[in-house]
């Protein structure tokens, strides 16, 4: 028996045996409907009846973006990084903290605009803590409308944000059909471990497969706080959560693109329960995503580029190193936090996302396979120059040394201490140039639907056009 088939039936044995509690009146009565015994807000499953809604999940889909340039598939062997997702505050170099701002998210979409390694933007990337909360994913959303073409991820907040969400969507792409033609849009619904789905996610959920557009289930368990310390234990309890997700956002709408996630990983217990996310305990489980998200035929999803250093340090570099090329060589899907993560989820940071991009693109180099073919092999210069000449001056060289990996931040000849934060500094602002560029645009008629959308969540036009002049 497979580790996957095996970690499946213990989640087979979870939801038939604890269930998944369902703090959410239409979700219960929906699983109610389809046959699942619901009792209070906990819903037992058989196996049956999770395999029956999972199957009708796709193995992969398409995310279209405004620039066609950016779709995104999703599955396969597609290895698609996404940018950091969550954070509340946001770092310097030197580590000084303080809360998000919408400038420094719109500052965020700029960067991953103009950084060519994405194609997904949006989400949380910072929160705005200037705006009020209950307005604050729409205005991220707004935000990501105006400053990028990419393929959007949502920031999941409360239902009524998500419903103006959709009503722009349908107004900007053609309406509800459209989109269940071409999904735009991908939104994180975590679940809540132990064994919980809550209500705003449900919310979210529910709403996002009415019209088709993907969703990402994904636990955040930690070992030994919100799931059992045997990361095998972790994998069934986690999984039976997604399954619960997965099947009623098939309830809704058979079909509806769902990605298989999982964030789990240790938690350290010295003086305190910190969520360790760049543990190896971490890599070895959201590396689990892909082995099950294919023992289910859908895509998955994990984390890379994530350190639980507390300022940009020798730690943060191998932490993000490691979680990047960890999920990069199990071939998760959706790398999610792959680019600005600091201190464990809590903060983002404008120099360690440049970090992040150079480690990106170092990984996906360092695993590129080497091409061996008649013209690479090179036997007749090799003949040629044979013992003791040097290939310096050979054609080959010369023809193509501009091939070999080019680093944009890491001087391999330096002799400045303070070479690597000038470095930095530079790439952010070539990147700032960058995307001033090529600066996409929502046409008018796109720029009246938002604006309309933005007035009957009590915005006004002028905050439009400051978002849009940020």
């Amino acid at each position: 028996m497979t580790k996957e088939q095996m970690i499946h039936n213990a989640a087979m044995e979870i939801l038939q045996d604890v269930g998944i509690k369902i703090l959410n009146t239409k979700a219960v009565e929906i699983l109610k409907e389809n046959g699942i015994r619901v009792e209070g807000n906990t819903a037992y499953f058989t196996e049956e009846q999770v395999m029956h809604w999972v199957k009708m999940a796709p193995e992969s889909f398409t995310i279209y973006a405004r620039n066609p340039r950016y779709n995104v598939v999703m599955g396969d062997n597609h290895i698609n990084p996404a940018p950091t997702y969550g954070c509340a505050f946001l770092d310097d170099w030197e580590g000084n903290r303080r809360p998000g701002t919408m400038e420094d998210y719109i500052k965020c979409l700029k960067l991953i605009q103009a950084e060519e390694n994405y194609s997904i933007n949006g989400g949380i990337l910072v929160h705005p803590g200037d705006v009020p909360e209950e307005t604050a994913a729409f205005r991220m959303f707004c935000a990501t409308l105006l400053h990028s073409d990419k393929a959007i991820m949502l920031p999941t907040g409360f239902k009524k944000e998500m419903e103006l969400m959709m009503e722009a969507a349908e107004g900007i792409f053609g309406g509800k059909e459209a989109l269940l033609e071409k999904p735009r849009m991908i939104a994180l619904i975590n679940t809540v471990s132990p064994l919980t789905l809550d209500e705003r996610m449900l919310d979210c959920l529910m709403l996002l497969a009415q019209y088709g557009q993907p969703v990402i289930l994904c636990p955040a368990t930690m070992l030994g706080a919100t799931g059992s310390l045997s990361m095998a234990g972790s994998l069934a309890s986690g999984t039976a959560e997604d399954l619960a997700g997965i099947a009623l956002a098939q309830m809704i709408r058979p079909g509806t693109p769902v990605v298989f996630g999982i964030q789990s990983t240790a938690a350290d217990m010295r003086g305190g329960i910190t969520f360790a996310c760049a543990a190896p305990e971490g890599t070895k489980m959201q590396g689990f995503a892909a082995r099950m998200g294919k023992f289910y035929g859908m895509p998955s999803r994990g984390g890379g580029c994530q350190t639980d250093a507390p300022v940009i340090n020798c730690q943060a570099g191998y932490e993000s190193m490691l979680t990047f090329s960890s999920a990069y060589r199990h071939g998760i899907n959706l790398i999610m936090e792959a680019g600005g993560v600091m201190d464990s989820v809590n903060a983002t940071s404008f120099e360690k996302m440049i970090i992040d991009f150079e480690i990106i693109r170092q990984v996906k180099a360092s695993f590129a396979p080497i091409e061996v073919n008649e013209e690479t092999l090179n036997l007749e210069e090799i003949k040629e120059i044979g013992h003791d000449g040097s290939f310096v001056t050979a054609d080959y060289t010369l023809d193509n040394f501009k091939d070999l990996y080019d680093p944009h931040i890491g001087a391999r000849n330096a002799t400045d201490p303070a070479y690597f934060r000038e470095e930095i500094e530079k790439e952010i602002q070539r990147l700032l140039n960058v995307y001033e560029r090529e600066c996409p645009k929502l046409q008018e008629a796109d720029l009246e639907v938002l604006k309309g959308v933005m007035e009957k969540a009590g915005i006004q036009p002028e905050e439009m056009e400051k978002i849009a002049a940020m």
